[in-house]
């Protein structure tokens, strides 16, 4: 695989970067199932490739942009037989433009996926260039005010466009199901017996789909759930026991193996 930046800057707050991978390989972990703290706007360029977000299957054009919010679960399904452009934005959730808010609910429900005018495409490619162009010390306010303009524009143009896949619906199911019983008590085999199907045929799906088990999902699910109780004002107990962890000790292991950090950590740096 030879993968070549084309662009780069990163902060504390901040990464945008344009990227080519001449030979991709299915198995690069930056492909795979993940979730961050960022607010994510994903931009495609060329390649043979659809994006996972949530269980939704996305067909990816050029000039489609993805936006995935803070604990989005999203990975992609790529052909390796042809070179992979993309251009993406990632902005942690303490320096997110209040501009995204407009946005945040219908990106949560699953409409991820945004299709701009040829227009609006060469306004995006050019904005990101002259990113590029500027000195550094003038690239952080740039970025932040092309975030804002990015935010702006796809909040007027809300459009959903999902593949249709057989495994879609049992894996849109459990996805539901978990998230309205995140504080319960969850395992395989209860979820599997909710849906009435196999535990077996039930991992190896959402597997394929989601790019990670089940009980990962369910793990990476409360975490984000108990995070965004921690920036709400709940102290530390409330957040772990409603978003379904029994124990102080299995959330603070999960907790700084998903964000990082420690829970404490993690909220002295919101609040800074």
């Amino acid at each position: 695989m030879k993968k070549k930046k084309l662009f780069v800057y990163r902060d504390d707050s901040l990464y945008l970067h344009h990227t080519l991978t001449l030979q991709p390989a299915t198995d690069d972990f930056s492909f795979k199932s993940h979730s961050h703290n960022m607010v994510e706007v994903y931009y495609f360029l060329r390649g043979n490739a659809r994006f996972v977000v949530e269980g939704n299957i996305f067909p990816l054009e050029r000039g489609n942009i993805l936006v995935m919010a803070s604990g989005q679960t999203h990975h992609l399904l790529l052909e390796p037989s042809a070179a992979y452009e993309r251009m993406a934005l990632l902005i942690d959730t303490s320096a997110v433009p209040p501009e995204f808010e407009a946005l945040s609910e219908q990106v949560y429900e699953g409409r991820n996926l945004f299709e701009l005018t040829k227009a609006e495409q060469t306004w995006f490619e050019e904005s990101f260039q002259l990113v590029t162009k500027v000195t550094e010390d003038m690239q952080k306010n740039l970025i932040f005010s092309f975030s804002v303009m990015i935010f702006s524009l796809l909040s007027t143009k809300l459009i959903r466009t999902a593949e249709s896949h057989i495994e879609d619906d049992i894996i849109k199911k459990t996805i539901n199901y978990i998230n309205k019983n995140l504080s319960k008590e969850l395992s395989l085999e209860i979820i599997a017996n909710a849906l009435y199907c196999s535990k077996a045929s039930l991992n190896r799906n959402f597997r394929e789909i989601m790019g990670c088990t089940v009980w990962e999902y369910v793990i990476r699910r409360r975490i984000y759930s108990a995070r965004q109780r921690l920036f709400l004002g709940d102290n530390v107990t409330e957040a772990y026991e409603k978003s379904g962890f029994g124990d102080y000790s299995s959330f603070f292991r999960a907790y700084k193996k998903t964000v990082g950090v420690s829970p404490s950590e993690d909220l002295k740096k919101r609040q800074s």
